[in-house]
């Protein structure tokens, strides 16, 4: 029952926590609604007794002088007020002789005083009524609900003091009316007064509770501005590491090279934008056993914005130092492309693989042959190069033989890719960003394109022109990762063509009169102006002739002009060890060893040339290349004949 009681008394005052938590900012609050007031009521207050002071009082209480003073001065004291508001806010200065003091001093002089003279003069009805106002007033002033219990009780005994001091008459039935009047107006003004309060109190609480609110959001917002803040100079300085590695070397006319890297990650540092991420692209000249050569590189690296940006940077360092070395290296700038290639691959792999498969990319890494436009490359699980000639795309690898860089399984078999280009041929090396377009959006999920020939379509429709394919892609849907774009175009024309005197060269050959189809092969004016075949043809005459010394001149020739064909390599690598049968030179040996080396790159399961190789190599009397060439052999055509006599010799 008591509990009960409690819990009734505890909801009625409104006894929560929080009017003890929040006590000093509800006091501040308060403060600052009574300042607000505290101007136009000191205003009103100044005139509103005069009326009373120097007309009213007189007439109806002239034995009642008193009266006078008291109104006269609560108007001195609110015009003391206003000037004194009026001082402070000229200094921009906060008096605490302001707000909830002026709330106390004011009402209390009004109430107080009203109070004591009311007493006096009880009987007078109209007086009475006067008090009941004053009562009522405080419980819409902004003071604390503590100001009700404290001046009701004051004014209640100041009122009974005068009562009893000058005995007024309250036998009427006049002033049993004002009496009951005035008890209501008490208990009238503690309950509105109490109620106004509670609703006052709760919103200023809840008020509180959203600015509190408020404020940890935008403690939190400005926690996420300044981490924002934070990554985005993380992202600058990674794009400072990156932006260097990017290489563009466009000299010559011989290949017209243009790019495109557009990161899918944006960011703005210091009111200027920026991209991040995993794509990576270069284009380098090269000079490799003294031709020419563009080399280039488009990679994409695993993971979005930082992550794939670091293993661009990786990429691309690694490569830059491979490029920096092989123009400042003798030896690094003697090898063949296919050996280059090779061994590009193997250091970008053993770089890669201390990660432990943390970082993967992907690539195309390849070079271009300016004289001849023979195109090497190697795809590591990059998509697929394509060829764009006479107004059609279409791609030049059906497989590819590599893994990622990083993945800890290694191809046992390497695989040079070779590419003859022809006058206006152009290549396309790009990431997967040109494939995976955002089709449709529509619903929770997207809609991602799976046509890989999308792009062939995207090429013809913009005549090959790189800016208008990117223009074209957006067109069939929106980018979902990082592009980047190589396109390399080839400018130079070949002899490709045999001359005049081919067809009656074919005819004298076809009589078996070999030395008149030699003689008429020869009477070119050059040896550049002698097409391939015409050159194969006439190094298989000296053949015939016997003259190995000028059939391997032309051979040479030809590959030199060709050296997309690898059955001539073959050949011309086989002739290289008939002179040294002849002729007991080591140096025709090596020539042919470093020849079927690379047709074993471009062709690692050609057993002629396996074998072949495996006999160089015994000859050079390198035993441990010629018994892993035999055990290759014996995995490949264990039943090779070629290969018993081979073993026979060894």
């Amino acid at each position: 029952m008591y509990q009960h009681f409690q819990t009734i008394v505890s909801r009625f005052f409104d006894l929560i926590p929080e009017r003890k938590i929040y006590n000093l900012e509800y006091c501040k609050e308060l403060d600052r609604q009574t300042r607000i007031i505290q101007f136009p009521g000191s205003l009103i207050g100044s005139i509103a007794l005069l009326g009373f002071a120097f007309d009213t009082d007189a007439k109806l209480h002239p034995e009642f002088p008193e009266m006078f003073y008291f109104r006269l001065g609560f108007t001195i004291l609110c015009v003391f007020y206003i000037f004194l508001n009026l001082f402070n806010q000229s200094r921009n200065i906060q008096s605490r002789l302001e707000g909830l003091t002026w709330g106390y001093v004011v009402y209390g002089y009004v109430l107080f005083t009203t109070s004591f003279f009311t007493g006096r003069i009880a009987d007078d009805a109209p007086y009475v009524s006067g008090l009941q106002m004053v009562v009522i007033i405080l419980s819409f002033l902004p003071l604390p609900r503590k100001t009700l219990f404290i001046y009701y009780p004051i004014s209640i005994f100041l009122f009974l003091t005068a009562v009893i001091i000058y005995k007024p008459s309250l036998n009427t039935p006049a002033t049993d009316y004002s009496m009951q009047n005035l008890i209501l107006s008490y208990i009238l003004g503690v309950f509105s007064g109490l109620i106004i309060e509670r609703y006052r109190f709760h919103s200023f609480l809840n008020h509180l509770r959203i600015t509190k609110k408020n404020e940890e959001v935008t403690k939190a917002a400005e926690a996420l501005q300044a981490l924002k803040s934070q990554q985005d100079g993380d992202y600058f300085l990674t794009t400072l590491l990156f932006d260097p590695l990017i290489g563009k070397e466009l000299d010559g006319n011989a290949v017209t090279i243009d790019t495109v890297l557009n990161q899918y990650k944006k960011f703005q540092f210091r009111s200027k934008e920026y991209q991040l991420g995993g794509d990576y692209l270069s284009v380098y000249n090269l000079i490799l056993q003294g031709k020419r050569y563009k080399a280039f590189v488009n990679g994409d690296a695993m993971g979005k914005s930082i992550q794939g940006a670091g293993g661009a940077i990786v990429l691309g360092a690694v490569y830059n130092s491979i490029i920096i070395r092989s123009k400042m290296d003798p030896t690094s700038s003697n090898r063949s492309p296919e050996r280059w290639l090779h061994d590009c691959y193997l250091d970008l792999q053993k770089i890669f693989e201390t990660f432990d498969g943390a970082m993967l990319v992907s690539a195309v890494i390849g070079l271009l042959e300016e004289s001849t436009g023979t195109l090497y490359f190697i795809n590591l699980e990059h998509p697929w190069v394509i060829l764009y000639r006479d107004a059609k795309a279409s791609f030049i690898e059906e497989e590819i033989h590599y893994y990622k860089l990083g993945v800890m399984e290694v191809p046992s078999n390497r695989f040079i890719s070779v590419f003859q280009m022809k006058k206006g041929d152009k290549i396309f090396c790009g990431s997967d960003g040109k494939d995976d377009l955002v089709i449709s959006n529509s619903g929770k999920y997207r809609d991602i394109n799976e046509d890989q020939n999308l792009v062939l379509d995207c090429i013809e429709k913009s005549n090959g022109d790189l800016q208008n394919l990117v223009s074209v892609l957006e067109t069939k849907g929106k980018y979902s990762d990082d592009l980047s774009l190589i396109s390399l175009e080839y400018n130079l024309e070949s002899i490709s063509k045999p001359g005049k005197f081919w067809k009656e060269a074919k005819k004298l050959i076809k009589e078996r009169q070999n030395s008149k189809a030699l003689e008429l092969l020869l009477s070119y004016p050059s040896a550049l102006d002698t097409s391939i075949l015409e050159l194969k043809f006439i190094t298989k005459l000296y053949e015939k002739e016997g003259d190995l010394l000028k059939a391997m001149e032309y051979a040479s020739l030809a590959l030199e002009n060709f050296p997309s064909d690898t059955s001539w390599m073959f050949h011309t690598s086989v002739l290289y060890k008939r002179l040294y049968s002849i002729y007991k030179s080591q140096s025709f040996l090596f020539e042919s060893q470093e020849l079927s080396e690379r047709v074993r790159l471009r062709q690692p399961n050609n057993i002629r040339n396996l074998i072949h190789l495996a006999d160089v190599c015994r000859l050079l009397g390198d035993k441990d290349r010629t018994s892993y060439l035999v055990q290759i052999l014996k995995k490949i055509s264990p039943e090779n004949k070629k290969l018993e006599e081979l073993i026979r010799l060894l």
